[in-house]
Parts: C-alpha cells; sequence; structure tokens
C-alpha cells in the first residue's frame, strides 16, 4: 500500500509522456448518419516525404488521409487495400487490373468538410476532391492484413 500513490504518479506520467508524442489534434467532431466522424491534424509525422496531415475517421472503420500530393482511404471492411482518390472520368472498359469505386455519399460528405478545414488552416498546397469521381483501389496487402497490425491511415 506504501508504493500506491507513487504507481499513480508514475501512471499519469507516463500516460502524459505517450499522449504529448502522438503530435495528433483533433480539429472538428460531427454526428452523421453514417456515425461519428472525427476530423484530426497530425504533424511531425516520421516520413520524409509528409511532415503534415489530414487523418478523418469515421466510426472506427474508415479512416481518409490528405496529404499535399494526394487523399487515401482505408476501410476495416477492406483492410487489404488503399483507396486513392481519382481524377477523371473513369473508364468503361474495365478490361485492365486496375479497380475503381465511384465516390459514395460519405465520401462527398467528408471531403467537402475537408475543404473548409485545409481553408481554415491555410494549407493551400494540399490536394482538393474537386474534378475526383472516384477511387482506385490498390491492393497494399497480397497475403491478408497482417493478424496483430493495428488498423489505422496509410
Amino acid at each position: 500500500m506504501k508504493n500506491k500513490p507513487l504507481k499513480i504518479l508514475i501512471f499519469v506520467v507516463i500516460a502524459f509522456l505517450v499522449s504529448c508524442s502522438t503530435n495528433k489534434g483533433l480539429i472538428k467532431r460531427q454526428k452523421t448518419d453514417f456515425g461519428t466522424v472525427k476530423y484530426y491534424v497530425q504533424t511531425d509525422l516520421n516520413n520524409e516525404e509528409y511532415k503534415k496531415r489530414i487523418v478523418i475517421k469515421v466510426s472506427d472503420s474508415v479512416y481518409y488521409s490528405l496529404y499535399s500530393n494526394g487523399i487515401n482511404k482505408r476501410t476495416k471492411k477492406d483492410k487489404n487495400s488503399v483507396y486513392r482518390l481519382f481524377y477523371g472520368e473513369i473508364p468503361k472498359d474495365l478490361d485492365s487490373q486496375i479497380a475503381y469505386k465511384k465516390l459514395s455519399e460519405l465520401d462527398k460528405l467528408v471531403l467537402s468538410n475537408s475543404e473548409k478545414i485545409l481553408d481554415s488552416l491555410k494549407w493551400n498546397n494540399f490536394k482538393r476532391w474537386k474534378g475526383a469521381t472516384g477511387f482506385e483501389i490498390e491492393v497494399v496487402y497480397y497475403h491478408g492484413f497482417p493478424k496483430n497490425a493495428k488498423f489505422e491511415p496509410y
């Protein structure tokens, strides 16, 4: 019992350090027909190419990631794939090995709100969704999603 206050103090300090190391801040929370949509800004990413991004989380089942050169989507239903925003007309002859998916109502809602957030942050060098018609589907995990991997944005 003597060590109980010390253990609580150590736990609080560790929790504080872990929470400060993520560099992720909630910008907006919105309730929709699709569930709760949360918009986050992440800075100081370990990736050399991307130092910041916007992550949009829809009820722990869908993630959108906005970067300076593109927009990605991941779904818990299809963990093996990454959806990259596609601009232009979706090819009618789908004889190629590339698969496409049209924008859903959820996609349009999330992406239109992301435009407002990018404008408020004055991040003019980020890719916008205007002119996009759907997503190009890319398989990332050919042999299945790793068993112990956490489902998170790509």
